[in-house]
């Protein structure tokens, strides 16, 4: 198969757009699940990513590139772990979830249940994700922390120089952010977590460890997944689902708009059935779910076309497994601040294109949806930023004499069951 010079481009942009994640990821999961399983997260997130953008390219014959998702890993870590869940028993939930959305995509059913979701549920659940990241990008930097009282507060000095750094390396994102062409803007993240990597040593007193060329031992988390238990949470396997449907469909939309392809729904479908198993797959691997990252619009953006770009790059990112070892052997504390600033830029991103598309004054309610995310976001648990608006759906129609569709009904319900059932 030939390949252009354009797919080859854009398959080395969407490597380096992506390989934050290969750190950032890991870390995010680590501050749930505990640090002994970053070496082990950090190899399977690149697995993942080279097994999953290879199968874009290959089967769905798409310059995408899929990885583990943001967001997506904060609440596997944070409402599912982190709440008490058995590590192997959240991975099952994953797992259920991704069969399930594999069975709704190659049935045909995958467009009715993306209908079945109204538009401002899901720009409120972006909004709820991104503004848990931020909240989770400011802990880790030592912006906030936690008190007695469970309240956030304020540290004792803003001139530590942890934090101090915090704001110079998001102050470099923002000055690369503006100078970059549009197509690699993104790379501005992953020079901030370079940039801080470089730093760390003298703002933490430590020394690095040798560079020991070597790919960390994926035993802690390959095949440890619970089947049986995950189905105690049944109710959990249903809200990954209708989060993975919201976040799949908008990112592929809007990656194939920019293509004007004749075949969308054909190439949605495709990348859907890669998406499905590789959930469920992500799941074998210690992963929670696995889908096409939007930053793939750099390698559009710059012409690429084929699945050939996909390949090119899952090539790129099997040299970076043999340097995990290095990464692993730095304190968990220095690799929450180093990925901090990146995190908020991540946030702030989805942040300013969410609240760009809530309509606030067509539709007044919104502002009462995005109000009840907040004890979850406040409080520390996504799921409870998920359900809660669901909930306040039904309630805002009934007040006002609205015609309540039975979508907006079953939806309501299914979060108002979600809250008791992972409540009691």
């Amino acid at each position: 198969m030939n390949i252009s010079k354009e797919d080859i481009l854009g398959g080395l942009l969407n490597a380096a757009l992506l390989m934050y994640a290969m750190i950032l990821s890991p870390t995010i999961i680590a501050g749930g699940v505990g640090k002994e399983f970053f070496g082990a997260l950090m190899t399977t997130t690149i697995i993942v990513t080279i097994i999953f953008t290879l199968a874009n390219g290959i089967y769905a014959r798409v310059p995408f590139a899929q990885s583990v998702y943001m967001g997506e890993n904060a609440f596997f870590a944070f409402s599912l772990v982190g709440a008490g869940i058995p590590f192997a028993t959240a991975l099952g939930i994953v797992f259920w979830a991704g069969v399930l959305f594999f069975i709704i995509s190659v049935s045909g059913l995958r467009a009715r249940f993306g209908k079945a979701i109204p538009k401002n549920l899901s720009l409120i659940w972006g909004f709820a994700v991104a503004a848990f990241l931020l909240y989770l990008a400011f802990s880790d930097a030592g912006l906030i922390k936690g008190s007695t009282t469970g309240l956030p507060t304020l540290p004792a000095n803003y001139k530590d120089l942890p934090v101090l750094s915090f704001f110079a390396l998001a102050i470099f994102i923002v000055i690369l952010y503006k100078k970059l062409p549009e197509a690699i803007k993104g790379i501005s993240i992953l020079a901030s977590i370079a940039l801080a990597l470089i730093i760390a040593p003298a703002i933490f007193k430590i020394s690095y460890p040798s560079l020991i060329f070597g790919i960390d031992d994926p035993s802690k988390v390959i095949f440890i997944l619970n089947f049986v238990d995950a189905w105690n949470y049944a109710y959990l396997i249903l809200i990954f689902l209708l989060i993975e449907l919201v976040d799949v469909t908008g990112t592929l939309k809007a990656l194939l708009a920019p293509m004007k392809r004749d075949d969308d729904e054909k190439v949605i479908e495709r990348v859907m059935h890669v998406e499905g198993v590789s959930t469920a797959a992500g799941a074998f691997f210690g992963q929670p779910t696995v889908g096409t990252y939007i930053e793939s619009a750099g390698a559009v953006a710059v012409g690429a076309r084929t699945g050939m770009a996909s390949v090119v790059t899952a090539i790129v990112f099997i040299p970076v497994l043999f340097i995990t070892p290095f990464f692993s052997q730095l304190p968990l504390q220095v690799l929450l601040w180093a990925t901090a600033p990146a995190l908020a830029a991540v946030a702030a991103f989805i942040l300013l294109k969410v609240m760009q598309e809530i309509d606030f004054r067509a539709e007044p309610g919104n502002v009462i949806l995005l109000l009840f995310t907040f004890p979850g976001i406040f409080g520390g648990n996504l799921l409870i930023a998920f359900v809660l608006p669901m909930i306040a759906l039904a309630g805002y129609e009934y007040f006002t004499e609205r015609k309540m569709g039975m979508p907006n009904l079953i939806l309501s319900l299914i979060g108002l069951v979600t809250l008791v059932l992972y409540h009691f």
